[in-house]
């Protein structure tokens, strides 16, 4: 028979998921702010929104910031990306004038994944850190997981044996070297 001493059972509140209100994060560089966070597209699909602003003066200008959805589409390249399972991530031709777009590259040498934004007479670019990063897949995890219905753990399995090797072997054909 074990004694524990001084041990009391606990109380362990689990809320589901679903009852989360994550609100997103930002990412500063010196010049360039991104925000993250989880919305909703005109159809009422869960999305991935990133606002990216520029600095001007000693404030970021979030008044004029560039707004972008990750569509269902493509949230998980996204991931992938994210998670290093493929290079780069680059989708364009969004936005009412379709005139946005986004890329993601892998800068593992550099120690960040650089995402640049674009629409006409305006750019974001921001490296984002690793701890950054982190944060970045958990989100989108999230908004995967919100999309299909399924847990987050069933999302990166099915994410890994399915759409991750055939963006990989994709990328290797586009880049053999």
């Amino acid at each position: 028979m074990i004694e524990l001493v001084g041990c009391y059972p606990q109380k362990v509140l689990v809320v589901p998921m679903s009852e989360v209100i994550y609100q997103g994060f930002n990412v500063y560089a010196t010049s360039c702010a991104l925000k993250f966070e989880m919305g909703t597209n005109a159809g009422g699909e869960p999305v991935l929104s990133v606002d990216g602003a520029n600095k001007s003066g000693a404030e970021f200008d979030w008044g004029n910031k560039l707004i972008f959805q990750v569509t269902p589409r493509e949230t998980t390249l996204f991931l992938c990306a994210v998670m290093g399972l493929v290079p780069t991530f680059e989708v364009s031709n969004h936005g009412k004038s379709r005139s946005k777009s986004l890329t993601l590259q892998n800068q593992v040498d550099k120690g960040v994944l650089l995402l640049m934004m674009q629409a006409p007479r305006r750019s974001v670019l921001v490296p984002i850190t690793p701890d950054k990063v982190f944060e970045l897949g958990c989100l989108t995890m999230r908004v995967l997981s919100s999309q299909v219905g399924l847990d987050p753990g069933t999302c990166l399995s099915m994410l890994r044996a399915t759409a991750a090797r055939f963006y990989h072997s994709k990328a290797k054909v586009l880049d053999p070297g």
